[in-house]
């Protein structure tokens, strides 16, 4: 990448932050930090506005990097990948949030604006970035899924989230909201799942070259483990006593994610060879007549 295209990019990325520290502060009636929290060693020295917004400048431009790696692969032109990108993210941070009211117990009103605060600033980031020019690499064009691709990809990352996530949550590894609020809990966990399916059907790579392994270790660790991880590292910046809860976290929801994604590429891989056997047959007895 070019000097004056870092520059842009630094410019970006310090725009998303600016927006979102600003969004912030103008929703702060609608924040849910109790009135006596237990702060982090870092919120102690530092304070609790520059924590927060070392945490937006972190989270933003892993936003950032994760985008300009894979832009090549995102299916669409120019601000189509932004727009694609921008959502994905935008909706993957937005009902993270909602965990909480399953989690803690926090109004939904309250943790849906707070995460909109994230979210939006999140997509407008995405958008700017697809504006950037870049040297075009000559290769083959990313397909979108089919909606009988959509509908199982779905499914099955809806599916191995709820499995997962109920087998930690009952083995006690994270806190959960199962025991006091087992609907909420239930209901967050499947819409999660749903949602991370999203990302994938909008940013998952749907080449036939690439391996199954490649595709869902990239899907799972690069695409939706660097963004999920920079959401997640807020609480234990902020916070004392959540290390080990958010790392645990990153660790087996990018699990999930991999598991899921390779299932889905097998899917998806043979849905798609059936289709092209299904033509060339065609082709053959056309040929024929």
């Amino acid at each position: 990448m070019k000097k004056n295209q870092i520059i842009k990019v630094v410019a970006i990325v310090l725009v998303g932050v600016a927006l979102d520290i600003l969004l912030h502060v103008v929703s702060s009636p609608f924040s849910t930090i109790p009135e006596n929290p237990a702060f982090s060693f870092v919120t102690g020295i530092l304070g609790t506005e520059i924590t927060a917004s070392l945490w937006a400048l972190f989270a933003f431009s892993s936003v950032a990097f994760v985008f300009l790696r894979i832009r090549n692969e995102i299916p669409g032109e120019g601000i189509k990948k932004g727009l694609r990108y921008g959502s994905a993210i935008a909706l993957l941070w937005l009902i993270a949030m909602l965990e909480g009211v399953s989690l803690f117990g926090n109004p939904l009103i309250k943790e849906f604006v707070v995460g909109l605060s994230d979210a939006i600033p999140v997509f407008v980031m995405s958008v700017l970035l697809s504006l950037l020019q870049t040297d075009k690499v000559e290769d083959q064009p990313a397909t979108a899924f089919t909606l009988s691709q959509k509908i199982k990809t779905l499914l099955a990352f809806s599916g191995i989230f709820l499995v997962g996530r109920y087998i930690v949550y009952f083995s006690g590894l994270i806190q959960s909201g199962v025991q006091t609020r087992p609907l909420l809990t239930l209901t967050w966990t499947i819409l999660m799942g749903f949602i991370i399916g999203v990302v994938f059907v909008l940013l998952g790579n749907n080449r036939i070259e690439y391996s199954f392994t490649h595709r869902a270790v990239k899907f799972g660790f690069q695409i939706f483990g660097l963004n999920w991880a920079a959401f997640l590292l807020f609480m234990p910046l902020l916070f004392s006593g959540y290390i080990a809860d958010a790392l645990l976290r990153i660790i087996i929801d990018i699990t999930l994610a991999i598991i899921a994604s390779y299932l889905t590429i097998i899917l998806v891989g043979k849905m798609r060879k059936k289709k092209i056997s299904s033509k060339q047959t065609i082709n053959q007895e056309s040929v024929i007549k």
